[in-house]
Formats: C-alpha cells, sequence, structure tokens
C-alpha cells in the first residue's frame, strides 16, 4: 500500500470515530436515568464487596458494576460521567467492526456501526449492553485470526480466553455469542482438519469457563430462579419486530424503519447470492464468508428459540450490529468501476438511520423515564408530613439518586402475596402523613392484583396522577374519613344517580394544599354507561383555579359495575399547587359521560342546579 493511501486511509478511520464519539456524546445527558440506570449509578458507589453482594442479588454478572465503579472514581457521578464508560465501548465498538471484514470493506462496516441508531441508543445507557457487544466484537475479530493459520498464535487464544470471560461476566445473554462462535469452528474443522486450530479453541474456552467457575452457582441460581412468563407473539411479526431493533433500533417505528430494513434485506439476500455462493469452493479457507451471518443470525434465532421475546430482551441483540454492518459492508463495497454507485448506497443506509437518531434525540415519546423530573416535581411541593412510596423495586435506588434524603421513602413489598399485610402496611405508613406521593411502574409485576392502589383509593384522597414516561405518579392527600350516608339524597344526577352525602375538608389546604372530598353515591337502576366525577375549586362564575377528574373510586368502581341500591363511597382529592391566588373558593362536584363528555344535569329537590354542577363546600387559599 503506499503511504498516501494508508494515510487517507487512516484519516477516514478516524473521522469515522470521531462521528461514532459525536454521535455518543451528543445529548448524552438530556435524559434522565430510568429504573435501570438508576440501580447502575447506587451499585456503582458501594465498594467491590457490596458490588458483589448486589449483583448476586440481580439478574446480571458483576463485572459492569466493577467496571463502573473504578469509572466512577475517575470520571465522577454525573448522568454524563456515568454514561460515558458506555460511549466509549461504543467507539471501541466501532473501531473494531472494522477487523471483521478484510479489507477497505471494513471501513465501511465500521461506519455503519458508528451511525446505527440501535449501537448509539445503547452506548449513551449506563448499563452494560455497550460492554457486552464490545466483548461480542472483540471475541469474533480475535476468532477470525484465530481461524486464519498466518495469525493462529498463543497469544490470540489467550486474548479469545480473556474476552470470552468478560463477556460472560457481563451479561448472560453472552453464551449466545459464543454458541454462533462454536459453529463457525465446527464449520472450520469439517473444511479442513486442523488440529492446531481445535485445540487453541478448546483451550481458550476451558480457560474462560475456569475463570468464570465462581460465580457459576450464583448465574445458574439466578437464571433459573428468575421466572419471567414467557410472552405469548405471533412468530412472523416478532421476527419482523427483532429485525427493526437490530437494524434501526427502538427509536423509529416500522414505517420508518421500513427503508432501512429493504436497503439492509437486499444488501444481505445480495451477499449470499454473490459474495458467500461464489466462494463456497474454496475449501482452503472459505469459513470467513460465512462467520458474519453465523455471528448475526445464531443469537438472533436463539432468541426465539428459548423464547424470551419481549422488548425488555430486544436490547441482547446488539451484539448483531456489527456482524450485518459487516455484511452490509462486504455486499456494497465496490470494483473499482463502480465506487460511485457502492458510494450513492453507503450513503442511503446512512440516511435510513436518520428518522431513528432524530427520535433518539428530540422526540419525547421515545425519552427514558424521567425519574429526574419527577424528583424536582416532588421537591418543588415537598413538605413536612409527605411520604414517597414505590410499588416496584429498585425505584428507590435511581429516585434517591436524585432525591438524595431517604426519610420517608417506602419501597412496598414486590407482588404481595397477601392483601391483609398490604392493608397492615400501608396503614401503618399513613398514619401520621398528611400527604402521600406513590410512583407507579410496572403494576401488573409488581402489584399484580392491585390491592396497594386499591387500598390507596378507599382509604386516601387521590387527587391527580401524572405520567413520566412508563411512570405515572400519584398524589394522594391523608385526611379525616367521614361516613355521613343520609337517609335522603342532596342531589340527583340524571335519572338514576344520587348523591348521598358529601364532605369537603378545607381546612386542609393550609397543611399539605390537598383538599380532600368524600362522596357517597347510589344508583336506582343498573347503569349502562360509564361517568366520570370532577371536582372543581373556582370562584363563582370563574375558571377553576385546580380540578380533579377521574372514574369513581379512582377507577375501581366504575359506574357499570354498580347494582342498584349500592352505596358507593369516592373518595378523592384536588391539588392547589403552589401559586394558586389566594382568596375563597367554591368547591364544586360534578359527572359526565366517559364518551362524548356531556353533563348529568343535577337536581336539587327538583330544581335544576346552574351549570349542572354541585357546591358542597369551600376552601380558603392563604
Amino acid at each position: 500500500m503506499k503511504p498516501s493511501s494508508r494515510l487517507t486511509r487512516w484519516l477516514a478511520f478516524i473521522a469515522i470515530l470521531l462521528l461514532a464519539a459525536a454521535l455518543r456524546f451528543y445529548k448524552l445527558d438530556a435524559q434522565s436515568f430510568w429504573y435501570d440506570e438508576g440501580n447502575s449509578a447506587r451499585l456503582a458507589e458501594r465498594s467491590v464487596a457490596l458490588i458483589l453482594d448486589g449483583a448476586a442479588k440481580d439478574i446480571h454478572p458483576p463485572l459492569y458494576y466493577l467496571a463502573l465503579g473504578a469509572w466512577r472514581m475517575f470520571a465522577g457521578g454525573s448522568e454524563f460521567a456515568l454514561r460515558a464508560l458506555s460511549a466509549f465501548c461504543g467507539i471501541l465498538m466501532t473501531a473494531l467492526a472494522a477487523k471483521l471484514v478484510k479489507g477497505r470493506a471494513g471501513m465501511l462496516a465500521a461506519l455503519f456501526v458508528a451511525v446505527s441508531p440501535f449501537a448509539v441508543y445503547y452506548s449513551q445507557e449506563a448499563r452494560m449492553y455497550a460492554l457486552l457487544a464490545l466483548f461480542a466484537t472483540l471475541t469474533s475479530a480475535l476468532l477470525l485470526r484465530l481461524l486464519n493459520p498466518s495469525t493462529q498464535n498463543k497469544k490470540t487464544m489467550l486474548a479469545l480466553a480473556l474476552g470470552t470471560a468478560a463477556g460472560l461476566y457481563t451479561h448472560y445473554a453472552y453464551p449466545f455469542v459464543m454458541l454462533a462462535q462454536g459453529l463457525v469452528v465446527l464449520m472450520a474443522l469439517a473444511a479442513r482438519r486442523d488440529r492446531a486450530l481445535f485445540r487453541a479453541y478448546v483451550i481458550a474456552n476451558a480457560i474462560a469457563l475456569l475463570a468464570f467457575a465462581p460465580w457459576l452457582p450464583v448465574a445458574v441460581s439466578q437464571i433459573t430462579g428468575w421466572g419471567v412468563a414467557a410472552q405469548e407473539y405471533a412468530l412472523g411479526p416478532a421476527m419482523l419486530d427483532a429485525a427493526r431493533w437490530v437494524v434501526v433500533g427502538r427509536t423509529a417505528t416500522l414505517d420508518q424503519a421500513a427503508p432501512a430494513l429493504v436497503l439492509f434485506g437486499l444488501g444481505i439476500g445480495y451477499w449470499i447470492l454473490d459474495k458467500a455462493w461464489r466462494k463456497l469452493p474454496n475449501t482452503q479457507y472459505p469459513i470467513p464468508n460465512f462467520i458474519l451471518l453465523l455471528l448475526l443470525v445464531i443469537p438472533f434465532a436463539l432468541l426465539f428459540v428459548f423464547k424470551l421475546y419481549r422488548e425488555s430482551y430486544l436490547k441482547f441483540l446488539l451484539v448483531c450490529v456489527p456482524p450485518l454492518a459487516g455484511l452490509m459492508a462486504q455486499a456494497i463495497w465496490p470494483k473499482r468501476t463502480a465506487r460511485v454507485g457502492a458510494g450513492l448506497a453507503a450513503l442511503a443506509v446512512c440516511a435510513a438511520f436518520v428518522p431513528s437518531l432524530n427520535n433518539l434525540y428530540n422526540n419525547p415519546a421515545y425519552a427514558r423515564d424521567d425519574y429526574r423530573g419527577i424528583a424536582q416535581r416532588i421537591a418543588a411541593v415537598e413538605r413536612p408530613g409527605d411520604a414517597i412510596l414505590f410499588d416496584a423495586p429498585n425505584q428507590w435506588e435511581v429516585f434517591t439518586y436524585y432525591h438524595r434524603d431517604d426519610t420517608n421513602l417506602y419501597p412496598l413489598a414486590y407482588a404481595p402475596v397477601y392483601k391483609d399485610v398490604v392493608a397492615q402496611t400501608l396503614d401503618k405508613i399513613v398514619t401520621g402523613k398528611t400527604r402521600l406521593f406513590v410512583l407507579y411502574f410496572a403494576e401488573k409485576e409488581s402489584d399484580p392484583n392491585g390491592w396497594y392502589e386499591e387500598w390507596l383509593a378507599a382509604n386516601t384522597f387521590k387527587s391527580s396522577e401524572e405520567w413520566f414516561g412508563a411512570i405515572r405518579l400519584a398524589v394522594y392527600a391523608v385526611g379525616r374519613k367521614v361516613d355521613a350516608t343520609s337517609q335522603k339524597a342532596i342531589a340527583k344526577f340524571g335519572d338514576a344517580i344520587e348523591l348521598r352525602a358529601a364532605s369537603a375538608q378545607g381546612d386542609m389546604v393550609a397543611k399539605n394544599g390537598l383538599v380532600p372530598v368524600e362522596l357517597v353515591w347510589r344508583a336506582n337502576a343498573k347503569l349502562d354507561r360509564r361517568y366520570k366525577i370532577f371536582i372543581h375549586v373556582a370562584a363563582p362564575g370563574a375558571a377553576p383555579i385546580s380540578q380533579m377528574d377521574s372514574e369513581p373510586a379512582a377507577g375501581f368502581a366504575p359506574t357499570t359495575a354498580w347494582n342498584a341500591g349500592q352505596d358507593i363511597m369516592d373518595r378523592r382529592g384536588v391539588w392547589l399547587k403552589p401559586g394558586a391566588p389566594p382568596g375563597a373558593y367554591a368547591i364544586y362536584v360534578g359527572m359526565y359521560d366517559l364518551q362524548n363528555g356531556q353533563r348529568l344535569p343535577v337536581f336539587v329537590d327538583g330544581a335544576r342546579v346552574a351549570e349542572d354542577q354541585l357546591r358542597i363546600g369551600e376552601v380558603v387559599v392563604p
């Protein structure tokens, strides 16, 4: 190679790595840590012994947490600093991707990894997936050297052993990579009887497994005890969804991903028909033509063989990105007479990634769960007597990364078994409190029977709820319970619904900013429509300064479930957030159709009430 060509190649390689760095460090700390990242951040603060203990109680091996703990000592504990470890892993993976493909096509493979939205996404997350993909790429590159008789030596064997052990200590999905690599070696041995290759590969894996042996009992216990039920799915759509992740990542719809899927499908199809098939008769060294295909297909297939398809596991397929990039690079790398066309094809591939990258950086719909925003929201209104409850495990870790005062924080038991224990736990927490902030996440797993929320709906006064990504923040007032059911309805709503009692505790505003409201409803006939109840706090004739709308009993008693003559207790609250203008305000209650928004007429002693809302009390905002 001429010196000028070598310099051009190095400059191009450096430019690709700078592009990879720019995409990974851009807006690196723009989003909050989410659930799992908070666990990483807090675990990395501990000593080595405590990190090992914490990892043993988790579902991941300890290497990433140990690496993050060491990284934190030098880089700091900010969101940017902790995520930077994954960013650097992504940059190194980009560099190693060039080693998976011979010649100048390696540059193109590195370029595709550099701009891969899937790779960029997990290079911006303080989790172990970028490190997993880095070790998968490293060991695959080393395996290529081991397969080639001219580069087969003890140093390569030892490096493969260490890389494999590191992969095992990084994630339990790494054996998928080992199975793919093992199949590659078997094909090589079938093509040519190479005792040195067999011996080197066996020794390398034996050293790796021996190094992993101390953690093996923990790994077996964690994997067999994880207990996540397999998800039902249609194979075709599921495979298409997984392909979308591998090609463009999670930050694009199927429609947005379609151009990239078509391009990669055509590229791999061409590679199989042309590049691989033509060289198959070459029995001297045919395997490198199929290594990338096996490293892509085997982990992808094993995800379905072991029935692991579900959204939270698709990130395991990050190991497929470098081999996919290598295949695409080989498919479009030109002969001298076709470089313009190949360059346009490469630009088309990069352009197809733009919608997904744009969503990653700028579309709130793809943002991570905003625990930072939740902590800021609570901190802005927090008062003595407040309590913060978490219905899912590990929420405490991520929340306390942003809210370091851990007093009055209550992680609730995961998937409670006994309803009476739930009642006793919550009754103890609520005693002496005036307001509750509850973070709901993955309720189907954390509280499958809904006992926590059901108890809170029946015994406290829900005033609001707000979504921060997949996290639902609900606010409850703890007020006096008033069982004031009267013998005569105080108002009639529509033709069949009566309000039997109403109590609005306006004096609670001075304590916690919430107005607890207690209502008792009764239907005189079976209802076939669902209605929402609203509470408005407003000056007469003016727009509300605060309101709370929901179905009865925080949604646990929809009107279609009422029985005729049954009294329905409905406790709810209205939150007068800081900044409400001082003064006296009336508290109104009304009901409207869930489908069309039309209010039910309200009657008192046969006379229709103005604006179809009933005044039930007043509150003075200090």
